[in-house]
């Protein structure tokens, strides 16, 4: 199977701007300020300032983060914006565009998933490979899913504490 994809601009905003929220900092931002508010709700000697308080970082970390992405999204040398040509075979994934080509076994694939209109391939040493969900035919969708399911085990994403060789 050959799939040639590339990413629209809002296609890029979108998925990079579900990964920057995707982050555990994120979490832990919302986390807080869920604290931080559930105390001065039920506190009613606490300044209202402190509601103000619970949510600026969470607000921060979300602004900087749509700033950061537009930005970036703005820069038309970014290598998704070319068109990347993906060969799907029994030994990998050949991954071929204007700048190079290179191969990407099987066994280095972590995990697939479908969201906001790409398919999101991971590999184990935390790169991505995305196709934009466009370039997969409406014919071809269930067949390249399965293929994806079949050939991809599922690992578990490194920890903080393994080793990378």
């Amino acid at each position: 199977m050959i799939i040639e994809s590339t990413l629209s601009r809002q296609e890029f905003i979108r998925h990079s701007l579900t990964r920057h929220f995707r982050r555990p900092v994120f979490y832990a931002y919302a986390a807080v300020g869920a604290v931080l508010l559930t105390y001065a709700f039920f506190n009613p000697d606490v300044p209202q300032l402190l509601y103000v308080a619970a949510v600026l970082p969470l607000l921060a970390y979300a602004i900087s983060g749509w700033v950061a992405v537009v930005r970036r999204s703005r820069d038309e040398s970014l290598p998704i914006y070319l068109t990347i040509r993906y060969e799907f075979a029994k030994s990998g994934i050949e991954v071929s565009s204007r700048l190079g080509r290179s191969i990407v076994p099987w066994e280095q694939l972590r995990a697939w998933r479908k969201v906001v209109g790409v398919y999101e391939l991971a590999l184990t040493n935390g790169q991505l490979l995305v196709i934009s969900q466009r370039a997969v035919g409406a014919r071809q969708i269930g067949a390249f899913e399965q293929l994806l399911t079949t050939r991809i085990t599922p690992k578990p994403e490194p920890g903080v504490f393994d080793r990378q060789e």
